[in-house]
């Protein structure tokens, strides 16, 4: 991230889900009174960075990670090196999805089957990190009903923001991200009640300001 002419510029690194993200700062300085500095956020983690990093290791909580480079005076920035591994813990369940790209069809996932899907599934999706997400799910079908109907809905959550939105019901629905991470939750109710969902995403261009 050097060399660049933008004072402003950003690297999306995506893995598969299972993986995480490691960061070897290799080389360069960002002048921390000037208010030149590095952000790097994904699901779980936000962390800033400035002054000498050479030689820091950063490691991500989830399989994507976004850095972020703001500079002031030309020529500065800083190189480094991604490497991915698997995680040690479980922070994706067995029926999470994970789609990139700037466009891709949803479909909401079924059931296992031993006949649960303990805590729902959801639906990572990741574009470049100047665009936005535009949801619009083309049919919902409720499927059989059971009792307890609050426990089956859908949640959109904007990673950056950290906005959620609730659905419910049978419906078509439309929503934008005011980042470039967004998730969606299918919640156990929901996929025992054998509703499904399908729909698509594509990129919006960054609001003004």
């Amino acid at each position: 991230m050097r060399g660049t002419a933008r004072p402003d510029c950003a690297v999306a690194i995506g893995r598969p889900l299972g993986e995480v993200v490691t960061l070897r700062f290799l080389e360069g300085s960002l002048n921390c009174s000037a208010g030149e500095m590095l952000l790097l956020w994904g699901r779980l983690v936000w962390r800033k960075m400035c002054g000498k990093p050479a030689g820091m290791v950063f490691s991500s909580q989830a399989n994507t990670l976004l850095v972020r480079q703001r500079l002031v005076r030309p020529g500065g920035g800083v190189l480094l090196r991604y490497s991915s591994q698997p995680a040690l813990g479980a922070f994706h369940r067995g029926c999470d999805m994970q789609l990139f790209g700037p466009r891709g069809e949803i479909s909401s996932p079924s059931m296992s089957p031993d006949g649960r899907n303990v805590g729902g599934c959801r639906i990572f999706i990741d574009v470049a990190p100047w665009a936005r997400i535009a949801i619009h799910a083309l049919t919902v079908d409720s499927g059989t009903r059971a009792e307890g109907t609050d426990a089956s809905y859908i949640l959109i959550r904007d990673i950056h923001s950290l906005r959620t939105t609730a659905f419910r019901g049978q419906k078509t629905l439309y929503w934008e991200s005011e980042g470039s991470q967004a998730e969606m939750e299918f919640s156990q109710g929901f996929l025992e009640a054998h509703a499904s969902l399908r729909g698509q995403y594509w990129t919006l261009h960054t609001r003004a300001g």
